[in-house]
């Protein structure tokens, strides 16, 4: 009698999981995206074009961080509107927002000894150095040009010579660094971009926080 009840049990039991498991959903197939983002296209604009429209309401007065009013102060400083304005270039261009001029260690102070105020107490030759440095002569994707994951790929800016290589590489969630290598000299300085892939008319462009070097500028 007892054997016939438990038997009984087991049928109820099973029977009630059946019903109850049902509700579950079945999992969907799980479709791996790579964070390659669609290229932010700027095509009818230059670079120095495109940096008019990215500029802090109320200028170097009270500066938006990830707008670009030192880098605008600074080309126009150094006369080099024309090297972000030339239609038809391939270039690659390394976009220093304003975070990479007024915080600590950053341009602003490391050429004027300041956090504040503006860059026409640089010296120029120094300023424009430090925008050489981050114009690269090749046209600079994440993919293809950065192929493989954590390949060392080293370029040429528009400073000439040794003191003007700079190195990129992408890892596999596809961020780009800069100068995150042992290639180069003892003082250069690395950082990550922060935006990728900006196609403008006269090239491609990353933006950066933080300023880039080989060697001192």
């Amino acid at each position: 009698m007892k054997t016939k009840q438990l038997f009984h049990f087991f049928i109820l039991l099973g029977g009630l999981f059946l019903l109850t498991g049902c509700d579950l959903e079945i999992q969907k197939p799980y479709d791996f995206q790579p964070e390659v983002f669609p290229l932010a296209t700027f095509e009818d604009q230059t670079v120095w074009e495109w940096l008019q429209t990215q500029q802090s309401p109320n200028g170097l007065a009270a500066v938006d961080q990830y707008k670009f009013d030192f880098l605008i102060e600074a080309i126009q400083l150094t006369g080099m509107q024309e090297e972000f304005n030339r239609k038809g270039d391939k270039r690659t261009f390394l976009l220093l927002n304003n975070n990479a001029f007024d915080d600590a260690n950053e341009i602003l102070q490391t050429l004027t000894g300041s956090t504040k105020g503006s860059l026409k107490a640089a010296n120029a030759a120094r300023l424009r150095n430090v925008l050489m440095y981050h114009i690269v002569e090749e046209y600079v994707l994440q993919i293809p040009t950065l192929e493989v994951i954590n390949q060392e790929y080293m370029f040429q800016t528009m400073i000439p010579g040794e003191d003007g290589l700079i190195v990129m590489k992408r890892n596999d969630r596809y961020s780009i660094s800069v100068n995150n290598t042992s290639s180069l000299s003892t003082t250069a300085r690395a950082a990550n971009v922060r935006s990728h892939n900006f196609r403008f008319n006269n090239g491609i462009g990353h933006i950066l926080n933080d300023y880039v070097r080989n060697r001192p500028f």
